[in-house]
């Protein structure tokens, strides 16, 4: 037994197997690894596609005002107004949208000057911005 344990060809043998359990289990991980990669890709795609842009808002709402999205698909949109403490004061907007442009007309007279949040929502994401109202 012990010429067994000091023989090279045994160590040299233990060696070899480690290093090929090495190979092959570096070798599935990077392929789980790239598979993760490759559908990580597509469903960021697919989900791209679910968003909406919000187009740029003016510095202050007077009066009419004029609110622009562009949508990818066609979808569900919600828009809220909230007060400073983001409380739902009134839903302006609620309605299946076409893909393309759309514009909401939001008469701000009816609320009093101040500091309001705009919330847009849909099935897949939700955007706050701060507006001011100054009639």
């Amino acid at each position: 037994m012990q010429e067994l344990l000091e023989s090279d060809n045994l160590w040299s043998f233990l060696l070899n197997l480690i290093g090929l359990v090495s190979l092959v289990v570096g070798g599935w991980l990077i392929f789980k690894l790239l598979l993760f990669i490759i559908k990580l890709k597509k469903n960021n795609n697919i989900n791209a596609k679910n968003y909406i842009n919000l187009l740029k808002l003016p510095s202050t709402f007077k009066g009419l005002t004029q609110i622009g999205i562009l949508s990818n698909i066609q979808q569900e949109i919600e828009f809220k107004i909230l007060d400073s403490s983001e409380n739902i004061l009134d839903i302006i907007f609620k309605e299946k949208v076409d893909i393309g442009e759309k514009i909401i007309v939001m008469d701000t007279n009816k609320y009093e000057n101040g500091d309001y949040y705009i919330l847009i929502s849909t099935s897949c994401q939700s955007i706050l911005r701060k507006i001011l109202i100054d009639n």
